[in-house]
């Protein structure tokens, strides 16, 4: 069985919806003990990097993106010392990451002077710009609203999409089919970037974009997105995906950062 690499998980002093206690050298750990991971990315919320938890939860910022620039150099120091943490943990089997989100400007929740020292970087819909105003739009076009902000985030210099279909498969009233999973997976082919199978809240696209990925020769990523001590490298969902699929790791193009 070949060995994974985690894409995309969590410390608790810079994502706030982690579990206490889980630090970077908890995923050190982690790998060292593991027979099946060897390799794991620290991808921690730009939006926790960059703000205070209550301007953090609030997203103000997506609509207001001059609200990041006042807390950017506040942000830099943080991950600067974060990013020299898991570095020196390389030899561990520990790749630098972040995960981001894209403001209504275009621009990415991270510094530009960071992104070589990054091996991964994760673009992930958490929230749109437009919910800001007094009511969520209709079903047909926040679907549409999803689809061009995703557009634009893939596009914006990433190297994963993150949870692709988590967002608007929760969203009441949006009937999400597998030709919208063809539609990302395109996406992601034209603009040369990873999906993300993603573990910490499933949907039920998965397959489809399983096997649309294998077809279109889209690179897919493994990712627990640990935020829980129990799902720190625990590649059970997607073992299981594998076999609902009908096939085998070795029928992937597994994503995997330079170096890493």
């Amino acid at each position: 069985m070949p060995r994974f690499f985690d894409c995309h998980v969590h410390t608790c002093d810079l994502s706030y919806c982690c579990d206490d206690g889980i630090t970077v050298s908890t995923y050190a750990e982690a790998v060292r003990r593991s027979d099946e991971v060897d390799g794991v990315a620290i991808t921690n919320h730009g939006f926790a990097i960059y703000f205070p938890p209550d301007l953090a939860w609030s997203w103000r910022y997506m609509a207001r993106p001059e609200i990041w620039d006042e807390h950017r150099e506040w942000g830099n120091r943080r991950l600067a010392a974060h990013l020299a943490e898991v570095e020196e943990a390389r030899d561990q089997g520990l790749c630098t990451g972040i995960e981001v989100e894209l403001m209504c400007d275009g621009r990415l929740t991270l510094d530009d002077r960071f992104r070589d020292r990054l091996s991964v970087v994760i673009g992930s819909v958490h929230v749109l710009p437009e919910q800001f105003g007094d009511q969520e739009l209709p079903p047909e076009a926040l679907l549409e609203a999803w689809w061009q902000h995703t557009a634009q985030l893939a596009a914006a210099g990433i190297d994963l999409l993150g949870h692709p279909f988590r967002w608007i498969a929760g969203r009441k009233g949006v009937h999400l089919d597998d030709e919208w999973v063809r539609r990302v997976v395109l996406l992601a082919k034209q603009q040369g970037i990873g999906l993300e199978i993603n573990s910490h809240q499933v949907v039920d696209n998965d397959v489809a974009l399983l096997r649309l990925c294998v077809e279109q020769g889209v690179p897919l990523a493994f990712g627990t997105d640990s935020h829980r001590r129990e799902e720190i490298l625990d590649f059970s969902y997607h073992k299981a995906l594998l076999t609902r699929a009908g096939m085998t790791v070795d029928e992937l193009t597994l994503w995997r950062p330079s170096g890493c």
